[in-house]
């Protein structure tokens, strides 16, 4: 295995966090583990959350291989002994001595963890980004959620001509004067990826609306229609911004609708000959169907794939993601990231996992003859940082 450890990172996808001095060693888990699903996922569906209900929930978070990594490197990095307690204790204590703006830096700067590309489209209430930086020592470069911005006007049930004017000048505004460097859609949440690229005509946002205040949800589904045509705008608007498009692909949280999130589904959208100018990344590289992601990126020029997600959350999969995106996907197009949240602690600890991944499928290449050792710690350098500083324009 390649050893990777000195290289700087710049995480391209991530999420900004409230601040907490001190937490419980409930609150930690259920702030950084992934997975499990939640209480109210078991009220949704009439089980009582109980002692015994939160309990389960609680031992299936901190039995994934990524919780059970995310400890160990934690116990090493404080000197403490392999338990939720102990390391809980010495975060704690370490926050109380030094501040936390100093031990989120401490932690950051341990990882080699130089920028954060952040999407504050969660959590909601959004995080004050400026108290954001101050907190956590290192650069934070922030894409806008065009979903939050859509929620809020469909919430004001404002007629076509001010929604479309307002979602086009807010977006506008954010990328011009705002100081977002980019877009962020999790439209796979909501209507899937078989987004129609004809959905850019100019009735179609003013029927699918005026379909969807009547109809509430009755009818061939305006609500896709308008998502889709919104969605075709937000592309225009980074072309004319020359700023790259986050687009959610793959895995999520319980409630995503998995098989309608695979990257082979935006195949007809991507190579539209209007949208072919946008600079487009696929989040999570659509894991567990990261295979398409690679292929999308190794065909179609302005395609990039982020490993996020799948690394840190499958544990000791990355070294396997890594390689299979890579079988198809040029370096060049391959970016780190992580989709951690909640505190710095995940941060730290999803760079070390993603430079052992690196290291392992780096290695095994250099191993069958596909890289030098060379070329292997600059694809590392490239994966890890500069390919993400280079799309970024950072």
């Amino acid at each position: 295995m390649l050893d990777f450890s000195d290289l700087p990172v710049v995480d391209v996808h991530c999420h900004p966090y409230r601040r907490a001095d001190a937490l419980s060693p409930e609150e930690w888990v259920d702030a950084l583990a992934f997975g499990g699903g939640s209480p109210a996922y078991l009220q949704e569906g009439g089980i009582d959350v109980d002692a015994a209900a939160l309990t389960m929930l609680g031992r299936l978070k901190r039995d994934t291989l990524y919780f059970r990594f995310m400890l160990h490197r934690l116990a090493e990095y404080f000197g403490v002994a392999t338990t939720v307690d102990a390391v809980v204790a010495a975060r704690n204590r370490a926050i109380a001595n030094e501040g936390y703006a100093n031990y989120a830096g401490r932690l950051h700067q341990a990882g080699r963890i130089e920028a954060l590309i952040v999407d504050d489209g969660y959590p909601l209430p959004q995080i004050n980004l400026d108290k954001f930086r101050a907190e956590v020592g290192v650069e934070v470069l922030p894409v806008f959620r065009i979903e939050v911005l859509i929620q809020d006007l469909l919430d004001d049930d404002c007629g076509w001509s001010e929604f479309r004017q307002r979602y086009d000048e807010s977006i506008a505004e954010a990328l011009g004067n705002g100081g977002y460097r980019g877009l962020k859609s999790i439209i796979a949440y909501r209507t899937g990826l078989d987004i129609d690229p004809g959905s850019r005509s100019p009735d179609q946002g003013r029927v699918a609306l005026d379909r969807l205040r009547r109809a509430r949800g009755r009818g061939d589904d305006p609500v896709k229609h308008l998502r889709d045509h919104l969605f075709c705008r937000a592309i225009e608007r980074c072309i004319d911004f020359d700023v790259p498009f986050q687009v959610h692909t793959g895995m999520g949280d319980w409630e995503v609708h998995l098989a309608a999130c695979r990257p082979a589904l935006l195949m007809e959208l991507l190579r539209y000959p209007a949208y072919r100018a946008c600079k487009f990344l696929l989040v999570h590289t659509g894991y567990p169907y990261h295979g398409e992601a690679g292929y999308l990126a190794n065909v179609l020029p302005n395609i990039w794939c982020d490993i996020s997600e799948g690394l840190p959350f499958a544990g000791n999969a990355g070294k396997r993601i890594i390689a299979e995106v890579l079988e198809m996907a040029p370096i060049s197009r391959v970016c780190y990231g992580s989709d951690v949240y909640g505190s710095p602690e995940p941060f730290y600890t999803s760079a070390l996992l993603g430079k052992q991944a690196l290291g392992q499928a780096l290695g095994e290449l250099v191993d069958d003859g596909f890289l030098s050792v060379g070329e292997a710690q600059e694809a590392a350098r490239m994966i890890l940082a500069d390919n993400a500083r280079e799309l970024y324009g950072n």
